[in-house]
């Protein structure tokens, strides 16, 4: 796919700006917004631009979204993230969100990225209006050179056909594991060009098969096994829900300067008496507390599911 040259970037930027005008948003500086845009969807040619809802609100904003190559290891991997741009553009920085596919999963407790993944910089807390969105995604990219904050999600092994197991030893690598700079394909897949669409296809239906005894102990097996991934994976997402300072499931998430998540009551609490992160024993350069939506609604669904969960 050849590049979309600038004219056809700030074509489709100054659409989708019709579109949140008849929506009702109130933008306060447009030509900021396409110009900021711009420069960065020519500067990573797999983001694009569109209209889309802040995950756990009904705010329609500006959205680049899309893959950004980073590098791990001296090999590059195509991450995928959506960038919101607030209506105070620039006065206020944007939202970043890694939107991992079903294939890939965030890392736990990572410094950076939490269980929704909602991205915490200090560039983004320290943003001004002389601030742009190369630099954040630049910044973004630094931190996953360091310290991989979306991984390939582990597969279920195949059905063993010999008695003897083959030793695992390799740990798993980023998401892409390749010894190879990642292409598109290989990782999460690029945007089709401005314009363009694609349409899913449905699969037809089918026959159920016949399952004789020796493939359903197999699925049973399977399904065994899938259990006790899917009861890890909600131990992890549990443990994510808690909140630092009481270890207790969050009810009104909150992120704070240091870049991490707490109770609200808790961190107000804490702030009463301090001036440091609860975790890193910085001083923080304020105390402005901001709700967490996204991981608010990702705890309610998790509760709803696991009502004895504490």
């Amino acid at each position: 796919m050849s590049a979309p040259s600038k004219n056809n970037i700030k074509q489709a930027l100054k659409d989708s700006m019709r579109e949140l005008k008849s929506l009702g948003a109130r933008t306060q500086d447009p030509n900021r917004q396409i110009s900021d845009a711009t420069d960065a969807l020519c500067q990573f040619q797999y983001l694009r631009p569109s209209v889309g809802v802040l995950p756990g609100t009904s705010t329609h904003l500006l959205k680049l979204e899309g893959t950004v190559q980073m590098m791990y290891q001296g090999n590059g991997y195509y991450v995928p993230v959506a960038i919101y741009m607030r209506d105070e553009h620039p006065m206020s920085p944007p939202i970043c969100v890694v939107t991992p596919t079903p294939e890939m999963t965030i890392k736990p407790n990572h410094r950076h990225v939490d269980v929704a993944g909602i991205v915490y910089l200090p560039y983004l807390h320290e943003w001004t209006k002389k601030s742009n969105l190369i630099d954040a995604v630049k910044a973004l990219s630094a931190v996953f050179t360091s310290d991989p904050f979306i991984y390939k999600r582990p597969t279920q092994p195949a059905a063993a056909t010999s008695t003897h197991a083959t030793p695992q030893t390799r740990t798993q690598p980023p998401y892409a594991a390749t010894n190879t700079v990642a292409s598109p394909s290989s990782a999460a897949k690029p945007p089709p060009p401005y314009g363009t669409s694609g349409t899913p296809t449905r699969t037809p239906d089918r026959p159920v098969p016949t399952v004789d005894k020796a493939m359903s102990k197999q699925l049973s097996t399977s399904m065994m096994s899938k259990a006790r991934e899917m009861e890890e994976l909600d131990s992890v997402l549990e443990n994510s829900f808690r909140c630092p300072i009481s270890m207790e499931i969050m009810s009104d998430p909150v992120f704070a300067a240091d870049g991490h998540t707490y109770e609200r009551a808790e961190m107000e609490r804490w702030l009463m008496s301090k001036s440091t992160s609860p975790l890193t024993n910085e001083v923080l350069p304020h105390k402005m507390l901001v709700p967490n939506h996204n991981l608010r609604s990702q705890i309610r669904e998790y509760v709803e599911k696991h009502p004895n969960a504490r």
